[in-house]
C-alpha cells in the first residue's frame, strides 16, 4: 500500500507541486486546505498518514494553539518556512512549534517543501533512532541500522550546505536509507553550523565528537568499529577529511574516508568565492584567528591523512568546481596517501546524494567493496 502524506498548503508551499514531489518519492500526497491546527486535529487520530507538512508562516511558528495541536498529534509534523527569517533569535529550535515536537525546515527557498516531503517519505518504512552526542541542540544524529544481526559496518555521514544553519542532516537521509539497505549502518550526524553556534573550530569539534560517539553506540546497536567510513558531501566532505586526519588523537579510526563533491582546499575556495563568503564565515570568530583556523580546517593543509580515501566529483558540478577534488587528489597522492578518484561525466552537485542516481550507485558499490 502506498504511504500517504498530508500537506496543508501555505506561504511558500504549493499543494500541486507537493503532489509531484510525492510521486517522485513514491508516496501519495493528500492536499488539505484550511487552518493547519484544525487539519492536524482531524488527521492525527486516523490510521494511515505517514506524516503531515504544514506551512504556517513566520507568525505560526510562534502560535500557541498550533503548537498544542502538534504536541497532541500522533504522527510526525514537518513545518516549512521557505524564507530565511531565522537570522536572529529566537533560533528555530526554540520556537514553540519545534518545542512541541515539529521538525522545522526553513531558509531553503522554493525547494524547502520538497525537502519536507522527502523527509517524511524516507521514514515511511523505517524510523531511525535520534540520539544526542552532546548537550547542544545540534549535537545529535540519526542512526539507521540494517535488518539482521550485527556487527555491522558503519558510515558516519556529514551533510553539506556551506556550513550554513538552514541546511541540516535530512540532506543525507536518502543515502542513510540506502546504506542501511546495503547492510551498512548509517550515523547521520548533525553539527553546529554557522549561525547556529558553529564556525571553526566548533563545527569540526562536533564532527569529531559525533564520530567518537560510535564507541558508545557500538555495543548497543551491533556496530563494527573496525569497519568505519566517514562520508561527507561538499562542505561535509571537508569535515569528513578533517575527522580522518585526527588519526592517533581519536578513539575511532576510520578505515575509509569518502568525499563527494569535496571542498578540500579552503584557501582556494575562499579565493574563488565558492559558496559566496561561506569559507570566510566558517573561519571567522575563532580564538586563534582566521589564518590559524584555515591551517587547521583545510584538508589539503593536513596531508598526509593516512587513511584510504575515495573521492567522487562530477565534471558538470557548477556549485563546487572539479578542481577542488582533482588538485587535492594530486597533492594527497604526492604526500603518500592512498586515494581513489571517481570522475563522473554528469550528475552536477547533487546526484551524489540522490540514492536513485547512477552517480551515487557507483560510489555506494565502491564503499561496499571497501568495507
Amino acid at each position: 500500500m502506498t504511504a500517504r502524506i498530508v500537506v496543508v498548503p501555505g506561504p511558500g508551499l504549493d499543494g500541486e507541486q507537493c503532489i509531484e514531489w510525492g510521486a517522485d518519492a513514491g508516496v501519495e500526497v493528500d492536499v488539505r486546505s484550511g487552518d493547519p491546527a484544525v487539519v492536524l486535529a482531524g488527521v492525527a487520530t486516523r490510521a494511515g498518514p505517514a506524516g503531515i507538512v504544514i506551512a504556517p508562516g513566520p507568525a505560526g511558528l510562534e502560535a500557541g494553539g498550533l503548537a498544542e495541536a502538534v504536541a497532541a498529534a500522533a504522527l510526525p509534523v514537518v513545518a516549512v518556512e521557505p524564507a530565511n527569517v531565522r537570522q536572529s533569535v529566537p533560533r528555530p529550535e526554540k520556537t514553540p512549534l519545534v518545542a512541541a515536537g515539529a521538525r522545522l525546515l526553513y531558509g531553503r527557498g522554493p525547494d524547502t517543501g520538497r525537502h519536507a516531503v522527502l523527509y517524511l517519505a524516507r521514514r515511511r518504512t523505517q524510523v531511525p533512532d535520534t540520539l544526542a552526542y552532546g548537550p547542544e541542540p545540534s549535537q545529535a544524529g540519526d542512526l539507521w541500522v540494517p535488518d539482521g544481526p550485527g556487527p555491522h559496518p558503519v558510515a558516519v555521514l556529514f551533510h553539506g550546505g556551506f556550513w550554513y544553519h538552514a541546511w541540516e542532516r535530512d540532506l543525507m537521509d536518502g543515502l542513510a536509507v540506502d546504506l542501511a539497505r546495503r547492510g551498512i549502518a548509517a550515523w547521520n550526524a548533525e553539527y553546529r553550523r554557522v549561525g547556529a553556534g558553529g564556525g571553526w573550530p566548533a563545527s569540526g569539534d562536533d564532527a569529531g565528537r559525533a564520530t567518537e560517539h560510535l564507541v558508545a553506540l557500538a555495543p548497543v546497536y551491533g556496530l563494527d568499529l573496525g569497519r568505519v567510513a566517514v562520508l561527507g558531501h561538499s562542505a561535509g566532505a571537508q569535515l569528513a577529511l578533517w575527522v580522518a586526519a585526527r588519526r592517533r588523537r581519536a578513539s575511532v579510526h576510520p578505515a575509509l574516508v569518502v568525499g563527494l563533491a569535496t571542498i578540500a582546499d579552503l584557501r582556494q575556495a575562499m579565493a574563488d568565492r565558492i559558496g559566496g563568503g561561506s569559507v570566510a564565515r566558517l573561519l571567522d570568530g575563532g580564538d586563534a584567528g582566521p589564518d590559524a583556523a584555515l591551517a587547521d580546517a583545510s584538508p589539503i593543509a593536513r596531508l598526509p591523512i593516512g587513511v584510504p580515501q575515495l573521492l567522487a566529483h562530477a565534471l558538470d558540478d557548477d556549485v563546487v568546481p572539479l578542481s577542488q577534488t582533482v588538485d587535492y587528489v594530486a597533492a594527497a597522492r604526492s604526500a603518500g596517501d592512498e586515494v581513489t578518484l571517481i570522475e563522473l561525466e554528469a550528475g552536477g552537485h547533487f546526484d551524489l546524494i540522490d540514492p536513485a542516481a547512477a552517480a551515487w550507485a557507483t560510489v555506494a558499490a565502491a564503499i561496499e567493496a571497501s568495507l
